[in-house]
């Protein structure tokens, strides 16, 4: 399922995020689940959807959709009354903690030691079902993060959308996911996928828990693309995020349309 929330500044005067907020976010998000039940937000966050030591959340969340915004240096000023945010799963027990445990607070604040901004959630739609097909056409709405090893490199690489193994990234991760939610091997065959970027990807750099002993700096992109695959696993993208990294707000895409 996916929500889009409205929200609005509870200080217009405190408007200013840094833009890394992404990690904040997420803590948020498990805040909110463990409202409603403590033990499976701590299940959640610490072991999650796990088969063949992978391990996943299974829910994305967008970059905050601020209509009107400034960015100087790496602070992001909020100029619009309205920002939306949009949250995306698939478990059944992730929605309905979550969804529970919105009553239990409906303001929270995001920022670091410089600059921090308090949210009000002002109302909750739920986002009507698409209609999936074996080719479809997204817009990111927050950076896709796909990393792997390459010979002679130490560390895992993070790799662009132009990087020739892309597609047969994309595709596993989106297997693995759609084996640790239904307990089945999905059976497509990588040779009926395709990949099509249909605008200039854009960079951008997330840097996770900054200013910690822990801060770890992921290269994302944005970017618009047509992705032929089965239904089914374009949908475990579109409800539980394409890439990695999907519970610290990477690879949350909407629709453009379908063919």
């Amino acid at each position: 399922m996916r929500f889009k929330l409205n929200l609005s500044l509870i200080n217009r005067n405190q408007n200013v995020l840094p833009v890394n907020y992404q990690y904040e976010l997420s803590a948020w998000i498990y805040k909110v689940i463990d409202h409603s039940d403590p033990e499976f937000a701590g299940w959640l966050h610490d072991k999650g959807f796990s088969n063949d030591n992978k391990q996943f959340r299974l829910f994305t969340f967008s970059n905050l959709i601020v209509p009107q915004r400034e960015i100087i240096k790496d602070r992001l000023i909020i100029k619009s009354d309205q920002i939306s945010l949009i949250i995306s799963t698939l478990p059944e027990e992730t929605i309905q903690h979550f969804v529970s445990g919105m009553f239990c607070d409906r303001e929270f604040k995001l920022g670091d030691r410089i600059s921090n901004a308090g949210f009000r959630i002002d109302s909750i739609e739920a986002l009507p079902t698409p209609n999936f097909t074996d080719e479809m056409s997204f817009r990111s709405i927050s950076p896709l993060f796909v990393s792997g090893k390459v010979e002679g490199h130490q560390y895992a690489q993070h790799f662009s959308p132009d990087y020739d193994g892309y597609l047969q990234l994309l595709i596993n991760n989106l297997k693995a996911k759609y084996k640790v939610f239904t307990g089945n091997e999905s059976m497509f065959d990588i040779q009926n996928a395709s990949f099509e970027l249909l605008s200039p990807p854009k960079q951008k750099g997330i840097t996770i828990k900054a200013g910690t002993p822990q801060q770890t700096k992921l290269v994302g992109y944005q970017y618009n693309f047509k992705l032929k695959a089965d239904k089914e696993l374009l949908r475990m993208g579109y409800y539980t995020g394409f890439g990695e990294k999907n519970s610290m707000g990477f690879g949350c895409c909407e629709i453009k349309y379908t063919k």
